[in-house]
């Protein structure tokens, strides 16, 4: 189901607009695409980012990183991985872990 959509009007430089009619005319879209698109992207950059900062100033587990985010854990590890971020882990979020091993393969 699409989100509602609300209007924004912002000022933008020239170049910026010839460049989103260049992508535009690449992709063979219109502009408004584009720049929806673009801002999407970017919010997500955005988002990703803040969340890997305060993860690794150790003021949110990676949880709650990738909850921010958006994203899965597992995507939030990748992104520590590639970053070279060593993943923080408490004795709590080791408990958790072995918790949830212990009830899922406690049948088996």
């Amino acid at each position: 189901m699409a989100e509602a959509a609300r209007q924004l009007n912002i000022g933008i430089p020239e170049s910026l607009i010839e460049g989103l009619e260049r992508i535009a005319t690449e992709e063979q879209v219109d502009r408004t695409s584009v720049a929806r698109k673009l801002l999407t992207e970017g919010v997500h950059r955005w988002r990703l980012g803040h969340a890997l900062r305060l993860y690794e100033q150790g003021q949110i587990t990676k949880e709650r990183a990738a909850e921010m985010a958006g994203v899965s854990i597992y995507d939030m590890l990748d992104e520590l991985r590639q970053r070279g971020t060593v993943a923080q882990y408490s004795p709590e979020e080791l408990r958790e872990d072995l918790a949830l091993l212990q009830q899922r393969y406690s049948g088996k």
